[in-house]
C-alpha cells in the first residue's frame, strides 16, 4: 500500500500567487529536531526576503496613514469650498496649494493604507499559522 497521503492545509496567501507550493513529504529517517530547524531556517529566509521586498510605499501603521488621509481630504474639500465661495480666509494662493496638494496626496495615502493593511494582515496570518511546540 504505497499510496501517498494528501496533506490538507490552509489555502495560499494572496502574496503567494504565482509561487510554486512545495508540500514536504514526511521522512522516517529524519529526527523531528532536524525538521524543526530546517523550518526555522526557511522562515528566517522568508522574513529576510520580505524585509527586502516591501509591498507597501510608506512604512507607517495603516491606521495612521488612513487618519492622515482623512484629515487631508477634509481640509482639501474645505479649501475647495473656500475657493468657490469667494475670498478665502487664508488667501487665494495658500488655499489653492492646500487644495491642489491635499486631494492627490489623500488619495495616495488611502492607497498606501490599503496596501499596508494587507501586508499587516498577511504578516499576522503568517505569525498565527507558524507551527508551535506544545
Amino acid at each position: 500500500d504505497d499510496e501517498e497521503e494528501e496533506v490538507m492545509g490552509l489555502p495560499p496567501l494572496p502574496s503567494d500567487a504565482g509561487k510554486a507550493v512545495v508540500v514536504p513529504q514526511q521522512q522516517q529517517s529524519a529526527p523531528p529536531a532536524a525538521v524543526v530547524s530546517t523550518t526555522s531556517n526557511n522562515n528566517n529566509a522568508v522574513e529576510k526576503e520580505d524585509e527586502l521586498l516591501q509591498s507597501y510605499p510608506i512604512d507607517l501603521p495603516s491606521p495612521i496613514l488612513l487618519a492622515t488621509s482623512m484629515v487631508l481630504a477634509i481640509s482639501s474639500i474645505g479649501s475647495l469650498f473656500e475657493l468657490s465661495g469667494g475670498t478665502p480666509k487664508l488667501g487665494f494662493a495658500v488655499t489653492a496649494v492646500i487644495t491642489a496638494l491635499g486631494l492627490p496626496l489623500s488619495v495616495f495615502l488611502i492607497y498606501a493604507a490599503i496596501l499596508k493593511g494587507a501586508a499587516e494582515t498577511e504578516e499576522a496570518d503568517r505569525e498565527f499559522n507558524k507551527p508551535r511546540r506544545l
